[in-house]
C-alpha cells in the first residue's frame, strides 16, 4: 500500500506553482519587451544600411535617369527600387546588432540575471530568439523571392514610360533618339503666332548593308499607344530620300558623265500618317526575360527538359536567395553567442567580428553554390540547409555551455 505525498511536498507544489503563476506573466511582459527592443533597432539599422547604398547607387540611377528623361517622380520610384537589392543582406545585419545591443543591456542592467534565478533559464529566451530567427527569414524570402523581381522590372516599366513620354513631348533643346536601325533627331520646337507650336522630325533609317533612308517632316506629332499598344505617327510636309550603294549595270557615259555609282529614290508627300506597334520605336521584355525578375515561386517550379546554361543561373539564383534567407535565422543565434564571450577583455572586439563572421559566411555560402553549379532545387536548397544547420547547432552549443556568462554581468565597474 502506497503513501500520498506528505504535507511539505504538496506545500511545495503548492509554492512553485504560484510562482510560476505569478512569473508567468511578468516572462510574457519581458518577452514583449525584448520584442519590441530589437524590432526597433531592426528598423534603425535598416534605414542606416538602406542610406548607405542608395547613396552608393545613385550614379547609376542618376544615369538611368538622365539616359530616359525621367523626372522627379520617377526618380523617386527607381530609388525604392533599388532599396530591395540590399534589403536581404541588411536585414540579416540588422537582426544581430539588434539582439545582440537588446541583451547586452538587459544582461548589464541586471534584468536577465533576475529572470535565470526566477527558473526561466536560457530556454525560454533561446525560444524568443529563435522566433526572431523564423520571422526575419520569412521576411528575407518575401522579399528576395517576390518584392525585389517584381521592383527589378518595376524599374524597366518606369524608365521604357519616362523614354517613351519624353519621345512623345520631346525635349526643348532637341535630342537623338536611337532605336532598332533607327537614328531619330527632334530639333526644338518652333512658335507660330496663333498656333501651337510645332516640331520638325529628321530620320535616319538603315534599310539594308547597302541601303538606307533619310526621312525629313516639317511637323511631327506622335500619339498613342491606344488599347492595342498602336502608335499614329502623323508628318507634314513629308520627304522620303532613299540612297543605295548597289552596283547596277552602268548606263551609257553619255546617260552618265559623271560615273556615278549611288541612286536616289525621293518621294514627298503634304501629310502622311503611319501606324506602328509600341515596340517598333522603344522594345520593353517581358517580364522573366532576366533571372533577378523571377519570383522564388516561379524557380522552384522550373523543370526543364535538358540542363542549359539558363537553368544553372537560374538554380544559383535560388541557392543565393535561400542561402541569404538562411543568415537571418543564424544571425540571433550568432549575437547571443557572441554576448557569452563579451566580458571586459573583448568588449570592443566581439560585434565587429560576428559582423565580420557573418559577412564571410555570406561570401562562404555564395560561393559554395557557384562551385557546386546546382541543377536541381534539392542541391540548391540542400547544401545552405546543410551548413546552416551544422553552424546553427555549433552556436547553441556555445550558448548552452556558457549560460552563466549570458546572464552574469561581465562589464560593470567597481
Amino acid at each position: 500500500m502506497t503513501s500520498g505525498p506528505d504535507t511539505a511536498t504538496v506545500a511545495r507544489r503548492t509554492l512553485l506553482g504560484r510562482l510560476r503563476a505569478l512569473l508567468g506573466p511578468l516572462l510574457q511582459m519581458y518577452a514583449r519587451s525584448f520584442m519590441g527592443q530589437v524590432a526597433a533597432r531592426i528598423f534603425a539599422v535598416m534605414v542606416l544600411v538602406e542610406a548607405v547604398f542608395l547613396a552608393e547607387r545613385f550614379p547609376i540611377v542618376f544615369r538611368s535617369v538622365f539616359s530616359h528623361h525621367a523626372d522627379l517622380y520617377d526618380t523617386t520610384l527607381l530609388f525604392l527600387c533599388n532599396s530591395t537589392q540590399v534589403f536581404d543582406l541588411a536585414l540579416a545585419i540588422a537582426i544581430l546588432l539588434a539582439v545582440y545591443w537588446t541583451t547586452l543591456r538587459m544582461r548589464e542592467s541586471r534584468e536577465l540575471l533576475v529572470l535565470f534565478a526566477a527558473g526561466s533559464g536560457p530556454f525560454q529566451l533561446l525560444a524568443v530568439v529563435i522566433l526572431i530567427a523564423f520571422a526575419g527569414q520569412l521576411t528575407s524570402l518575401v522579399m528576395s523571392g517576390v518584392v525585389d523581381p517584381a521592383t527589378r522590372f518595376a524599374e524597366r516599366r518606369i524608365l521604357f514610360d519616362a523614354e517613351f513620354r519624353a519621345l512623345r513631348s520631346g525635349i526643348n533643346t532637341g535630342e537623338f533618339y536611337k532605336f532598332p536601325n533607327r537614328v531619330a533627331f527632334a530639333p526644338a520646337r518652333i512658335k507660330h503666332a496663333g498656333a501651337d507650336p510645332t516640331r520638325s522630325l529628321f530620320v535616319y533609317e538603315q534599310m539594308s548593308p547597302t541601303k538606307f533612308r533619310v526621312l525629313t517632316a516639317d511637323r511631327a506629332l506622335l500619339d498613342g499607344p491606344n488599347e492595342s499598344g498602336l502608335i499614329r505617327v502623323k508628318l507634314g510636309g513629308f520627304t522620303s530620300h532613299t540612297f543605295s550603294s548597289e552596283q547596277t549595270p552602268a548606263p551609257p557615259p553619255s546617260q552618265n558623265p559623271q560615273g556615278q555609282s549611288k541612286s536616289r529614290v525621293v518621294m514627298s508627300a503634304t501629310d502622311v500618317t503611319q501606324q506602328m506597334a509600341a515596340n517598333e520605336l522603344l522594345t520593353l521584355l517581358p517580364r522573366g526575360s532576366e533571372l533577378e525578375e523571377l519570383t522564388i515561386m516561379e524557380e522552384l517550379q522550373s523543370h526543364p527538359g535538358a540542363v542549359t546554361k539558363r537553368h544553372r543561373q537560374d538554380m544559383r539564383l535560388l541557392g543565393e536567395r535561400f542561402a541569404r534567407s538562411l543568415l537571418c535565422l543564424l544571425a540571433p543565434l550568432m549575437a547571443l553567442a557572441a554576448i557569452c564571450l563579451t566580458f571586459r577583455g573583448t568588449d570592443y572586439l566581439v560585434l565587429p567580428l560576428a559582423c565580420l563572421a557573418l559577412m564571410l559566411l555570406n561570401v562562404t555560402s555564395g560561393w559554395l553554390i557557384k562551385t557546386i553549379a546546382p541543377v536541381d532545387q534539392l542541391v540548391a536548397l540542400g547544401a545552405p540547409a546543410a551548413l546552416c544547420a551544422a553552424l546553427a547547432a555549433l552556436l547553441l552549443a556555445i550558448v548552452i555551455r556558457r549560460q552563466g556568462r549570458l546572464a552574469q554581468p561581465q562589464l560593470a565597474r567597481p
